[in-house]
């Protein structure tokens, strides 16, 4: 897996993952937004794909900061992976997904 695959894959990861918790996802060329249900733009999440961060305002909604910080956790733990890893658990997110 390059460095671009291994980015790719984690990028689509916290996709999945920011969906699973209620946001739509909207991206630009450079960043994504995360836009809560609510459609309230002072709780969205900011996500930087080339560095894999996420930044909420200071006055968003205790929900928002709560799941900012679940999504940088989560960025954590599957930076972590080993590249075979990170695959194989892509693979898995994408079939229980599906189901």
């Amino acid at each position: 897996m390059t460095k671009t695959e291994r980015n790719k894959t984690i990028n689509k990861l916290v996709y999945i993952y920011a969906e699973s918790l209620g946001y739509e996802v909207d991206m630009s060329e450079t960043d994504v937004t995360f836009i809560p249900e609510s459609g309230n733009m002072d709780d969205c999440i900011e996500y930087r794909r080339s560095t894999h961060t996420v930044a909420a305002y200071n006055w968003a909604c205790a929900k928002t900061l709560n799941d900012e910080k679940l999504i940088e956790d989560y960025i954590d733990y599957i930076t972590s992976f080993t590249d075979d890893a990170i695959e194989l658990y892509m693979r898995a997110v994408v079939f229980t997904t599906q189901k």
